[in-house]
Parts: C-alpha cells; structure tokens; sequence
C-alpha cells in the first residue's frame, strides 16, 4: 500500500498498513448515503464500523537521526513524495534542496540550491514526483521541473499566481492551492493548469474568516490526488472531504460527525514554539481534522485532534 504526497505527520517513519484477524468485533456502519444534485453524499456517525483492534501499523523504514547531515535534512522539512519505485524525495527549507533515499534509506543524491537562477529555490513549499519529472513549487512565484537524476529541465513563472502548495496529475497537469479573494472575502482557491501553467479552471474555493486575523489554529484545505486522478479537497472546519473528477465535476462528499477539541494552554504553548512572530489565537475549538492522506487503493487516512493514552495524534481509517 503506498503513500503518496506524505504529511508532516508521516515524516520520518514509513509505515506498512495490516490488516489484522479479528473482524468479528464488526458493529456494522450506521451511516448515510443519499444524493443531492448528483452528488453522492457519505455522512459518516461518530463511532467506527469496528470494536478493538482491526488496524496495525508496522514500522518498516527509518531516515534520519541525531547526526549533523541528517538533521539539516530534517530540521526544516517542508514535503516530500515518493516515486513508483520507493524513492523517497525530501524537500528541505533549511538547505533549500531536495535530498533523495532509496527505498531502503540509502541517501543517493542532492540537487537544488537557494537563489533565483535556473534550478535555484527562494521560498519552496512543495515537492511533487510523477514518471520521469520532479516538479518544487515556490512562492516566489516559480515552478521548476528536475528530472530523476536531479538535472534541472525548466521552470514557469505563475505570474499572478502564489501557489501554496501544487501536485502534479498523472498527465502531468499541475494542481496548486492559491490565496486569492471570493467577491470580498479571503478564500484558498484550488486551481488546475496544464503542462505550461496554461489555467484550465477552478475546482474549489474555501473561504478564510477574515474576522480571526492569522491565527495559526485556522482550519485549512489541503488536497491530494488519488486513483484515476481524482482530487480529494478538504473542508476541516465541519469534518467533510470533496471527491472530484479531472474535469472539475464534484462527485462524492464524505462527511464525519465528530465532538470538537478544546485548544488547550499547552497547545498554545506549543505552537508558539514554533512560530517567528506573535500570534492572536482567536479559535476556541480545534477543527474537524488536520491533514489526511489518500492512497493507491482509495482509503482515507484522517488525522483528527483526539489523543490516544500516550499522547499522539488519534486517526480516522475510511475504506474506498
């Protein structure tokens, strides 16, 4: 089962998903499914379809550790992305380059550098690998294209556009999120453009409180490109994920019914670690989820704000 356009969450370990032998705890899914405008509408309860222990998670690879070379690879880790043949390609801020392992964590190349010349990085956000070519977003209103071997091919102007984010279609269109404006509100746009960064259309929009200023717990979208080059796109704020086809056609929304996490003192705490600046927490709750990952067979892997016993980070597992 692979993973593609891992998150921060999946940074440093791989993971093999099992399944284990003990469905007889199934309770049976008390869901929905209706449809409305010719969207099929999946609204999830809170409680899951299984009791006790349906899915383990294996450790089967480990990059990175305490010494000097791999901690500037990690430190300022953006993105990273994985190609058919389980390389894995490392986006870092720091160095501003891209580090790639085989699939056995043997570190084989580094290409890229900080600067504004052919191959040269400003402000990347994100690494994307398809076939032969390897795309890096920058805000700097660039993309550029490697190919496996790290040699530098081309690179685009998005001119009025400032992605946030971009992917890469099995095509090779490219997908990005951009901060624009809906009417008079702020909103995260999710754009297509083709081969040449030529538009073809817009896929969604999510509109930004502009009441809550940049207070850094604002739920935002993310989006991932899964089987047959369908797009999931996000909407953490009420737990709901939209399906759309290559064409832009909305198809299926999965909706979840969840109970809102209180943003703790120590979550505060916490992100103000993190952060260069001083932060305004407008946001009492935590949204429905934070990041999620589709993989090669259509499951959906959702990290919400529930903590297991141990502290870490509680996921939501959906079948196809």
């Amino acid at each position: 089962m692979r993973f593609r356009n891992y998150t921060v969450l999946m940074i440093l370990t791989v993971f093999v998903l099992l399944i284990a032998d003990c469905w007889e705890e199934k309770t049976g899914w008390r869901g929905t499914v209706s449809q409305e405008d010719g969207i099929t509408i999946i609204s999830n309860p809170k409680e899951p379809m299984y009791a006790g222990e349906v899915l383990t998670l294996e450790k089967d690879l480990t990059i990175g550790g305490s010494d000097q070379d791999t901690e500037k690879v990690f430190n300022q880790l953006l993105s990273l992305d994985v190609d058919d043949r389980g390389n894995i390609f490392i986006l870092s801020n720091r160095e501003a380059g891209v580090f790639v392992y085989d699939n056995q964590g043997n570190f084989l190349i580094k290409f890229g550098n900080r600067g504004q010349g052919p191959g040269e990085f400003q402000s990347p956000v994100s690494i994307s690998v398809q076939a032969n070519k390897i795309m890096i977003a920058d805000q700097a209103r660039k993309i550029s294209f490697f190919d496996r071997q790290g040699n530098f091919l081309n690179s685009f102007s998005t001119t009025q556009y400032s992605l946030l984010m971009a992917s890469l279609d099995s095509k090779g269109n490219i997908y990005g999120l951009e901060a624009g404006m809906v009417g008079d509100d702020p909103a995260v746009k999710l754009l297509k453009f083709d081969q040449e960064m030529n538009f073809i259309g817009e896929f969604a929009a999510y509109l930004i409180p502009a009441d809550k200023g940049l207070d850094p717990f604002m739920p935002f979208p993310l989006f991932q490109i899964g089987l047959d080059d369908m797009v999931v796109f996000s909407r953490p704020e009420d737990y709901s994920l939209e399906y759309y086809d290559a064409d832009g056609r909305l198809f299926r929304r999965v909706k979840k019914a969840y109970r809102p996490v209180r943003i703790s003192h120590e979550d505060k705490d916490k992100m103000k670690e993190k952060l260069y600046r001083q932060a305004e927490f407008e946001f009492e709750y935590h949204p429905g989820f934070g990041t999620f990952i589709v993989d090669d067979q259509g499951w959906l892997f959702v990290q919400t704000f529930d903590r297991s016993p141990e502290g870490n980070y509680i996921y939501d597992v959906f079948d196809a």
